[in-house]
């Protein structure tokens, strides 16, 4: 088989798509060639018919052969420039999994976010739902600056598909940054989140959930698209030689989730070696309000979260024991409007004077209008479907 050079293979692509090319020899129009020399030479004038039946199977084995040239080229031109449009496409995807293990999503919340409403939630998915919401831009503004901190886009369930944040403060929490885009299933759960963490980076992050065929959340596992180690690399002091050439999906680590009728037990796995194992005790009162969160770590009490509630209020107190043996707390307390809506945090310093707080207002329709704390200004502005 003749060796073609890469510009007869541009030429001959071109020229199946319909774009005109300069006559040069190629390997499908010498096959042409070919063709029109044997049917001169196989019967001119109608004579020589004995030949004739040699030159039709030569005839189709040509267009054959010609056709096929052609599906090559194509296949072969898809294929390169799909895998050219973007090479960070992945077959990672959720998974479902048959197990009895696993957690469902408010239990987890429990742990996460203590009681119903007592974290702020900053686009409530009913109420963005109900309202038709499509975006929402968040202007922030301190003593020294004003700009745009964030920009979320919602689907017409209320989920949020896409997250663009310029350093967009969670209050008490810190900042973030990054642009962040969701996939769920026709249920609302989240399945994957892709996204680049700042704004200089060349490497992506993603998050998958995957849940059990009972629904429940079995696991989630976090990647990081980059170059990985070279195997016997130095994993301390890396120097660039160490790294493979190209990136890929890695798995930095990987979250499982069980449940009993009285505990929590989520286990950190990474290169597939379990990493932690906490346990969580999980206390209601007598209305199934929830009233204690403990922690465990290798069988030992490490935290305790204790919740009491009020008529529109909800206070929290934990106190955990640090590595050097001191003990750490924090007070803070959340305060709700006839609504049940979070309208006040509060946070407490350890002569129980208030430390900071935050005010949240809102529009008719359940969506924040604006929050205030400290000497910061959030200011909400939305557009509807």
């Amino acid at each position: 088989m003749a060796i073609w050079r890469g510009d007869e293979y541009i030429l001959n692509f071109c020229s199946l798509i319909g774009f005109s090319s300069s006559r040069r020899i190629t390997p499908s129009n010498r096959i042409n060639n070919e063709l029109l020399y044997l049917y001169s030479a196989a019967a001119p004038g109608g004579r020589n018919t004995e030949y004739r039946h040699i030159a039709n199977a030569f005839t189709l084995a040509a267009i054959m052969t010609t056709i096929n040239l052609y599906t090559l080229l194509l296949l072969i031109t898809l294929t390169v420039l799909l895998s050219c449009s973007d090479n960070k496409k992945t077959q990672l995807t959720s998974q479902t999994i048959n197990s009895n293990e696993g957690i469902a999503i408010d239990t987890l919340n429990f742990i996460y976010d203590g009681p119903k409403n007592f974290t702020l939630d900053y686009f409530p998915k009913n109420a963005v739902h109900s309202a038709m919401v499509k975006e929402c831009e968040i202007t922030e503004q301190d003593s020294s600056s004003k700009r745009i901190s964030r920009i979320v886009q919602f689907d017409k369930s209320g989920n949020i598909v896409k997250d663009e944040n310029n350093f967009f403060s969670y209050w008490f929490e810190g900042t973030v940054r990054g642009k962040y885009n969701y996939q769920y299933d026709e249920t609302g759960r989240k399945l994957i989140m892709k996204g680049i963490p700042q704004e200089d980076s060349k490497d992506s992050i993603m998050t998958i959930w995957n849940y059990t065929t009972a629904g429940l959340l079995f696991s989630r596992n976090d990647y990081e698209f980059a170059k990985m180690l070279k195997p016997g690399a130095d994993r301390h002091l890396p120097n660039p030689k160490d790294y493979e050439k190209y990136p890929t999906w890695n798995k930095l680590q990987s979250y499982q989730f069980s449940q009993r009728p009285d505990s929590v037990t989520i286990e950190m796995f990474a290169d597939k070696k379990s990493v932690t194992k906490e346990n969580y005790q999980l206390l209601f009162d007598t209305s199934k309000k929830l009233k204690a969160v403990n922690k465990f770590e290798n069988g030992s009490l490490v935290e305790t979260t204790d919740y009491t509630h009020e008529a529109n209020s909800i206070t929290e107190f934990i106190k955990r024991k640090m590595n050097d043996g001191k003990e750490w707390t924090y007070k803070s307390k959340t305060v709700f409007n006839d609504k049940g809506y979070l309208i006040e945090k509060i946070v407490f310093n350890d002569d129980e004077s208030e430390k900071v707080k935050m005010i949240v207002s809102y529009n008719t329709d359940g969506t924040i209008k604006n929050i205030n704390y400290s000497n910061t200004v959030q200011e909400f502005k939305y557009s509807y479907y």
